[in-house]
């Protein structure tokens, strides 16, 4: 233990510290009611807990601010000098910090039993954020007892683990923006000089909480059925006069030898072409990942409704189920009901702030259940209206 002279004269921090237990304790009681999920919710939770969770994204930018500023403030307090002038605004950032995180942590595994999050990107927001709220509180508590005995290499320690458990709830939070804006929202329009990295980075730690998703099937060209032979018609007379002939027997075709060159193999049946293209997957899929499927994809499902594949959609969500897509009838396909209807009505999806579907991404997919709602019907193959043929064009183009 060293004492500098030039510290102040040691202060009380008893009221700090009191509070500091019981938002210790707080904590431990909300994660023991509450445990993190990291699957769908069994049973519906009470209205008065979803109510508390969606406060969840108002509340994270408390924490997120008081911490901020704290980096800041610790930069400020390097030397001795500087903690004797921050130090005690930099406790009570800490403070502000510490209790910001546990009500926002909370409020988010409230929200979490809404239901409808899943994947990795969920998984590691909710895992970082819990790591990091903990390392923040022990950082409170490490700076507390640092000041109390006016230890400078204890406070030196602090400041690490504080920098460390503030990174691992940056990272949460960045996954965490993910699932609001979908998962190139920060990279969009990144440098490729950081882009790249970034992406590398995010991929690794996904894998660590993913599992590894199956191998598309290949595409395999039908086999063609062999011909079957006319049978042979035997003539009456030719029975009754004499011996039936004998078939002829095709020539066996010796194996080749050193000196005979290998047979040509037979071509393979070829694969469908490449710009034989599919309704579903390149023309109303696309409407959905750009308008629907971050709130109704693999990482994010409201409602229990995911829009990323035709079978999902199909199945439909909690409110819909098989009436979510009616082949030809767009008028009870709760989908279409739901994007057709008036933006000020409370029900119309996307919600207010969200990008909304033109005219003509609404009429393309009213089009699509009227044909049908086929997911093998081919863009070659189909007859849309004169009108939307130039937004088919752009959608199949990418």
């Amino acid at each position: 233990m060293s004492y500098d002279p030039q510290f102040e004269e040691p202060q009380s921090h008893t009221g700090t510290w009191i509070a500091t237990v019981v938002l210790i304790v707080g904590f431990i009681l909300g994660l023991l009611i509450f445990p993190p999920l990291y699957e769908a919710p069994k049973s519906d939770a009470s209205s008065a807990v979803l109510f508390v969770g969606r406060f969840h994204p108002i509340l994270l930018h408390l924490p997120i601010g008081a911490l901020i500023f704290l980096v800041v403030l610790e930069f400020a307090s390097i030397t001795r000098r500087g903690e004797m002038k921050f130090g005690p605004a930099a406790l009570l950032a800490l403070f502000v910090g510490a209790a910001g995180s546990v009500v926002a942590v909370l409020a988010g595994i409230m929200l979490s039993r809404e239901g409808g999050y899943a994947g990795g990107n969920f998984s590691l927001h909710q895992t970082m954020g819990i790591i990091g709220t903990a390392g923040v509180l022990l950082s409170l508590v490490v700076r507390l007892t640092a000041m109390g005995q006016r230890n400078w290499e204890l406070l030196q320690a602090y400041k690490a683990l504080f920098f460390v458990s503030f990174g691992i709830m940056s990272l949460g939070a960045h996954f965490g923006g993910n699932l609001s804006h979908g998962s190139t929202f920060l990279v969009k329009h990144a440098p490729d000089v950081i882009k790249e990295p970034m992406v590398k980075v995010e991929k690794w730690f996904l894998a660590l909480v993913e599992k590894p998703k199956p191998a598309a099937t290949p595409v395999v060209a039908p086999e063609i059925a062999p011909v079957p032979k006319e049978p042979q018609v035997i003539d009456p007379k030719i029975a009754t006069s004499g011996p039936v002939p004998k078939a002829a027997v095709p020539p066996v075709t010796p194996p080749p030898t050193p000196s005979m060159p290998n047979p040509v193999p037979t071509p393979p049946i070829p694969a469908p072409a490449a710009d034989d293209k599919f309704v579903f997957q390149h023309v109303i899929l696309p409407i959905f990942e750009a308008k629907c499927n971050k709130c109704h994809g693999e990482e994010k499902q409201k409602g229990e409704l995911r829009l990323d594949t035709f079978e999902w959609t199909m199945k439909g969500g909690e409110n819909s189920a098989d009436k979510n897509i009616v082949p030809g009838k767009p008028d009870e396909s709760v989908t279409f009901q739901l994007i057709s209807s008036p933006e000020d009505d409370s029900e119309h999806m996307p919600p207010e702030g969200k990008d909304q579907l033109t005219a003509e991404e609404t009429a393309l997919i009213k089009w699509w259940i009227e044909q049908g709602a086929s997911s093998t019907l081919k863009v070659s193959d189909a007859r849309f209206p004169a009108e939307l043929k130039a937004v088919v064009d752009g959608l199949v183009k990418g």
